[in-house]
């Protein structure tokens, strides 16, 4: 069986929340061969929000990487998986820009280069599926082996984007704290492209050892995506 599945398309919002996000839980449990737990405790703020999760890179693009198997868009992929995951327990509709290894550029072909089509497709789905916040999840790669932590990007003159960065800071600092300004305007293409609160969670550096080999590890990849539900979570709420 395939383990491709296909991109879900929302036409409006409205009651059938709930059971999109349900399906949703199903399909990821199918894919990732993970069992069904009960739904979480009820979060209202979430319920029926449409919340587009973007794995950086994929395919031919493998991100950052250290030369050797580990891959940024490998990790970013699992966490995705697992931010959806929590956001479809709670009652939200997740949107995954993509559920394996591939590229995104086939599906927005008019732009110039492969790299302006993949990244436009990534905006694209979240204004097709009419969604709530867009998620870009990135992993950070710099020539200091020391630097080391989460930082989140939003685009100029967008305040809800600065507000749901915000958020997801002020959740991941515990997990990936930085030393240093950690919510940053900046100029990259889907930011500035969104119509719709929009940021990018850069959530660790491999090229500082010790956080490469944290990142690595399941129960740490977990963390980060449990701070950033809890971040979306926070900016839903009204924080």
């Amino acid at each position: 069986m395939s383990r491709k599945m296909a991109v879900l398309v929302i036409t409006g919002k409205d009651a059938g929340g709930f059971l999109l996000g349900f399906l949703f839980l199903v399909l990821l449990a199918l894919v990732t061969g993970r069992a069904i737990p009960a739904l979480a405790p009820l979060h209202p703020a979430l319920v029926g929000k449409v919340i587009t999760i973007d794995p950086g890179h994929g395919g031919i693009d493998p991100g950052s990487h250290d030369d050797g198997s580990v891959l940024e868009k490998d990790i970013v992929l699992e966490i995705a998986r697992n931010v959806c995951y929590l956001l479809a327990r709670a009652r939200a509709v997740p949107i995954l820009t993509r559920h394996g290894d591939w590229e995104m550029s086939p599906i927005w072909p008019d732009e110039k280069t492969r790299h302006r089509q993949d990244l436009a497709a990534r905006i694209h789905i979240a204004h097709r599926t009419n969604s709530d916040v867009f998620v870009s999840i990135h992993v950070n790669k710099i020539g200091s082996k020391s630097t080391s932590g989460a930082i989140v990007f939003y685009s100029k003159d967008k305040p809800e984007s600065k507000r749901l960065a915000t958020c997801i800071q002020q959740a991941i600092r515990d997990v990936a704290p930085f030393r240093g300004r950690s919510v940053l305007e900046g100029d990259f293409y889907v930011l500035n492209a969104a119509r719709l609160p929009a940021v990018i969670v850069e959530v660790g550096f491999i090229s500082n050892p010790e956080e490469k080999e944290l990142l690595l590890t399941p129960s740490y990849r977990g963390r980060l995506a449990d701070a950033i539900f809890r971040g979306l979570l926070a900016f839903f709420e009204g924080s």
